[in-house]
């Protein structure tokens, strides 16, 4: 068998490094209860996030972001949740973010309003909302 060229050899190497760099995605999955907000409709957006301490974020500027015309470009994805109906998906492609923020807008939210997820993103994030806060966060990673 005769050996690879060099030229041959990098353009595989080449290709192969392309494959690796491929995006991969987060998908983001959100289950309610009926108490979840009370009852009432609320949404979710999740947004690029450049990894600095967000508890300097106020819940008034967040919310007010998710209307904005135009829209803000750090927003990626928003939701609608009926409380207690089936789940909510988004998935998130990781080349358009170094890392995200997920927020919840409920009527009266407690301190868990916000979920970080920090690199390297996980494959799939369930998250478990409960009356006016998240309850629980489960991540698989890729």
């Amino acid at each position: 068998m005769k050996p690879l060229s060099p030229a041959l050899r990098a353009g595989g190497a080449a290709l192969f490094a392309a494959l690796l760099g491929c995006a991969t995605t987060t998908k983001i999955t959100v289950h309610s209860t009926p108490l979840t907000n009370d009852g009432n409709p609320m949404y979710m957006a999740v947004r690029a996030w450049d990894g600095k301490p967000a508890s300097g974020e106020r819940y008034q500027e967040m919310a007010a972001k998710l209307f904005n015309e135009p829209p803000d470009p750090q927003i990626l994805a928003t939701q609608p949740i009926l409380p207690g109906t089936d789940k909510v998906s988004v998935t998130v492609d990781e080349s358009v973010a170094k890392e995200v923020m997920i927020y919840f807008f409920f009527t009266d939210p407690g301190p868990g309003w916000q979920v970080p997820l920090r690199r390297p993103m996980p494959a799939e994030v369930d998250i478990d909302l409960g009356r006016h806060q998240v309850e629980n966060v489960r991540m698989r990673p890729h």
